[in-house]
């Protein structure tokens, strides 16, 4: 009887052992998924085409003409060895600005231009009987002095400058900056006639009532409108 016992627990403990080995041969389904996200703030570099054209160079402190390229006005130093830009009769000069950089929204670029013009003569009701100084907004960049034709006066200038970029409306898509050169040039015509030379004097004369200064600022915003350009 022990013996058959004996037998029993023998032939127990095999199957025990032979299903446990064979459970531990069974596949399970298992999944994994592993999600992961990363982003930066959209860029936003905009910026003056050259270093150079951080700073308006629109009048000099002295000119150079000629086909010496000789010196025929210059500004005299004060007290402390400054010395100021100046315009005269037989001067011109210009500026060429340009936008560059890269922004990855929409956006849209304004510009205001501000400043006076007081290189005038004026009757005594205050009208402007003489204004000598004229301008021109060139935006294809490739005019030069010699081809100008319409010049027109100080408003007439900041009127161009005021009607660039979003002026019309336009919102830009993200991308590279508008990056278009526009040159803004002026002059003071060199007169031969009697009679301008006499109100060119006049305000040789009175030099410190006639100034002219000119401030331009340019801004670019973010917008959420539909880009146009």
């Amino acid at each position: 009887m022990k013996k058959k016992l004996t037998v029993l627990g023998t032939l127990l403990l095999a199957v025990v052992i032979s299903g446990y080995s064979v459970s531990g041969t069974y596949a399970k389904y298992t999944s994994s998924i592993d999600l992961a996200d990363e982003a930066r703030v959209a860029k936003w570099e905009i910026g003056m085409g050259q270093e150079a054209m951080n700073t308006l160079n629109l009048f000099e402190d002295s000119y150079f003409y000629g086909d010496d390229n000789h010196l025929t006005v210059d500004s005299i130093a004060d007290a402390d060895g400054k010395k100021a830009n100046v315009v005269a009769p037989g001067t011109h000069g210009q500026y060429t600005f340009a936008l560059t950089g890269e922004i990855e929204t929409n956006y849209t670029i304004d510009v205001t231009a501000t400043g006076k013009n007081t290189v005038v003569l004026k009757d005594d009701a205050g009208n402007v009987t003489y204004d000598p100084m004229k301008f021109y907004l060139d935006t294809n960049d490739a005019l030069g002095f010699e081809n100008i034709t319409g010049w027109y006066d100080f408003q007439g200038l900041l009127d161009a400058l005021n009607a660039l970029y979003s002026a019309d409306g336009t919102v830009y898509g993200p991308g590279s900056v508008d990056n278009t050169s526009y040159t803004i040039y002026w002059k003071w015509d060199f007169e031969t006639s009697a009679a301008n030379n006499k109100l060119d004097t006049n305000l040789g004369e009175t030099s410190a009532e006639h100034i002219i200064s000119l401030d331009i600022n340019i801004t670019a915003n973010q917008t959420q409108e539909k880009a146009t350009a």
